[in-house]
């Protein structure tokens, strides 16, 4: 742990150079941001649109100083707290954004604007961690060691995507031209700074190092380094899943030939005298389905699923070919062993065409891996009997995240689908087929999904958030509703409606939300109605005009402040409060102000036949007990197949909300929309979508040899 004199030398090392790289891109950044501008005005479909962006360029240029000295100005802030005052940093930085201001007039929880900025912050955030995770968690390590701490995370360092985004974040809140403007910062700023940080880190990192810091020591062991189980101490759920794969190798050395034939297993045809013949080498099996191999990697992805069928029972027919050839050629067999494992996986691949659980898409992605695959399980028997095989690994990992994706479009390197498309191809397309290349890419493919999981659960909480806050204020309004239904008269003065309707109802609606039923503010606001409706009642009695002259001052003072606190408009306030002065007059004269009928909202009633009806239906049942992170598959009314992951209900309203793989909101229907999607055969819940990848393979090819094998074999 470094003195606090070496802390502030670093800290001004470290800003040096950060100053110097900010000032240099700087300029780059505020010219595509006024490039941008002016090609989405340009491209804008209304006025309304473009004035948007016209205002955005100029308030960029009147306040681009300002600006760059407020982000400046914050990112030395947040490396002085860092290496000298912890604490305040982690209070200053590293506090979770709340974005309800109990003090704010508005009647919305949370402000939905505000959750798009933060989900367009992340992405960027997201992107740049993947771009420089190394270095990151190199500076992460020796911060670490600066100032003692044994769980500091690399998001948490000064200078971090997250830290830098939060900068600008903060800096944005004066932001006048609105939030499609404010988006198009995000991007630009991925695009110029966090993109160049590769320039930033190796100075930051030599600074470190300089000062005499060491990476800490991380105490996350490696997946090579934990020893695997000698065979002869294999632990019971080790021997039972050994056990599985064997018995499928058992059950298809006692296929027949005509069973291997229905089946589409590969036969191998070396007359009478063929068991005398030597067995082929490894190499030469190797050699064949390099061959292969290469031929899968420049031959063109499957366009559809009846393509990738076409091109898998091409190359399994190739493959069947090129091996006899080369075996005959040499006066040679395949060793049975071998050939069963060549059955195995041919049934292996056969399965991911035909997955309930993984999309069309990503199969035709997922089936290119076959002959990569084969090559491994050929060379290293270890494939069929451990659990934990880094091959096996990889395609429970990248099934996982293929189960769980929706086409919407995005087929980016840095979308779900691009980043599984990359890690067909990077084993594909390798020269060295050994297991490190698979841990490899399971490593960077895992270590994507994390972040974007990470991301996914601050979404999905902040969506929560929202669809709660809704459904408070849906609950609010509803008992506001009740409350005036029981206070007012079937005919009202027009004036009094108005209040009621317009203000009124918002102003008892957001005391209801803040202060709750039995606060004082709530009371107030009840009792400003009731007075309200007693003010405009006739009033023909001496004493009740004085009393009534002597209590009105102070109800239009009550109603001024209510209207205040929701920041009525005040011309509409004043011809109101006319209005109802008029009435006023009226009632004082002893006369009836002219009314009009009251009708109240009949919007939560609920049809209680109609529950009756469904409450035996199996569908709604199955609706009903379904948990959250439960995922579904369903058809909408466009014809897409989407999937999405449910992730809160509410009773009140019986709304379903469903997110996708990244956390955003894909859907929200009733439970009765869903029932009857489930009912009409365009929904099904995904149950087996938790169970991994090659569990389920290897259960639907037993149960298929089973059906092929006659009892007293299965038996025997």
């Amino acid at each position: 742990m470094l003195s606090p004199v070496r802390k502030r030398e670093l800290h001004a090392a470290i800003g040096r150079h950060f100053q110097a790289w900010m000032q240099g891109l700087w300029p780059a950044f505020t010219e595509q941001m006024d490039d941008e501008f002016f090609r989405l005005a340009e491209q804008s479909v209304n006025d309304m649109v473009q004035r948007g962006y016209i205002d955005a360029i100029r308030e960029l240029r009147q306040g681009k100083k300002r600006l760059y000295r407020e982000c400046q100005q914050e990112c030395a802030r947040a490396s002085q707290l860092f290496f000298l005052d912890f604490r305040a940093y982690q209070q200053n930085f590293l506090r979770p954004h709340v974005h309800i201001d109990a003090n704010q007039g508005s009647l919305e929880l949370i402000d939905e604007e505000v959750l798009e900025e933060d989900l367009a912050a992340m992405r960027v955030v997201h992107h740049a961690d993947s771009q420089h995770l190394s270095r990151l968690k190199l500076i992460a390590s020796l911060c670490a060691s600066a100032i003692g701490s044994s769980t500091l995370k690399y998001a948490d360092v000064p200078l971090s995507p997250r830290i830098m985004t939060a900068v600008l974040e903060h800096s944005l809140t004066s932001w006048q031209a609105g939030l499609p403007s404010k988006l198009v910062f995000y991007k630009i700023f991925g695009k110029t700074f966090l993109r160049h940080l590769d320039e930033l880190y190796p100075q930051v990192i030599q600074e470190l190092e300089k000062a005499g810091l060491t990476p800490r020591e991380n105490t996350v062991i490696r997946r090579k380094d934990i020893p695997r189980p000698a065979p002869s101490s294999v632990g019971r759920a080790s021997a039972l899943e050994e056990s599985t794969l064997f018995g499928v190798v058992a059950m298809v050395r006692q296929l027949e030939q005509e069973q291997r034939e229905q089946l589409g297993l590969f036969s191998q045809d070396i007359g009478p005298d063929g068991e005398n013949l030597p067995v082929a080498p490894l190499q030469l099996i190797s050699s064949v389905l390099e061959d292969l191999q290469k031929e899968v990697l420049q031959s063109p992805r499957p366009q559809d699923m009846r393509q990738a069928r076409v091109i898998h029972n091409a190359f399994r027919g190739r493959l069947v070919t090129e091996l006899e050839k080369s075996v005959q050629g040499k006066r040679m067999r395949l060793q049975r062993l071998d050939q069963h494992i060549i059955d195995v996986v041919s049934m292996l691949f056969e399965y991911i065409l035909d997955d309930p659980v993984i999309p069309a898409q990503m199969k035709v992605l997922l089936i290119r891996l076959q002959m990569p695959v084969l090559r491994v399980a050929v060379e290293d028997k270890t494939f069929l009997t451990d659990r934990n095989h880094p091959v096996r690994d990889l395609l429970n990992t990248l099934a996982a995240a293929a189960s769980r994706w929706t086409d919407e479009g995005d087929y980016s390197d840095n979308s779900i689908y691009g980043r599984v498309d990359w890690a067909v191809q990077r084993i594909l397309s390798s020269p060295d087929q050994g297991l490190d290349l698979w841990e490899e890419v399971n490593r960077s493919f895992s270590d994507f999904m994390l972040h974007e999981e990470r991301g996914a659960v601050v979404a999905e909480e902040r969506l929560s958030q929202v669809a709660k806050g809704r459904e408070r204020l849906s609950l609010a309004r509803r008992t506001v509703d009740e409350v005036l239904e029981e206070l007012l008269p079937k005919s009202i003065p027009a004036p009094v409606y108005q209040i009621i309707d317009e203000v009124w109802r918002d102003v008892m609606t957001l005391a209801l939300l803040r202060e709750g039923e039995k606060s004082k503010q709530w009371k107030q606001a009840v009792d400003v109605v009731k007075r309200l409706l007693d003010s405009v009642v006739p009033k023909a009695d001496p004493e009740e005009r004085r009393r009534y002259v002597a209590m009105v001052p102070k109800l239009y003072a009550d109603l001024r402040r209510g209207f205040a606190s929701i920041a009525y408009d005040s011309t509409r306030t004043a011809l109101l409060f006319k209005q109802l002065q008029h009435c006023h007059v009226t009632s004082l004269r002893g006369l009836q102000p002219a009314t009009m009928n009251y009708q109240p909202d009949k919007q939560y009633n609920l049809d209680e036949d109609a529950i009756e009806r469904i409450l035996d239906d199996d569908c709604i049942q199955a609706v009903n007990d379904l948990k959250e992170g439960q995922w579904v598959s369903w058809t909408n009314g466009d014809g897409r197949q989407l999937r999405g992951k449910f992730s809160w209900r509410s009773d009140i309203a019986d709304l379903l909300m469903f997110v996708d793989l990244r956390g955003r909101k894909l859907a929200e229907m009733s439970s009765s929309e869903l029932a009857d999607l489930l009912r009409t055969g365009r929904a099904s819940i995904l149950a087996e979508i938790s169970q991994p990848f090659m569990d389920r393979a290897l259960a639907s090819i037993q149960a298929i040899l089973t059906r092929q094998l006659p009892p007293q074999v299965m038996h025997a």
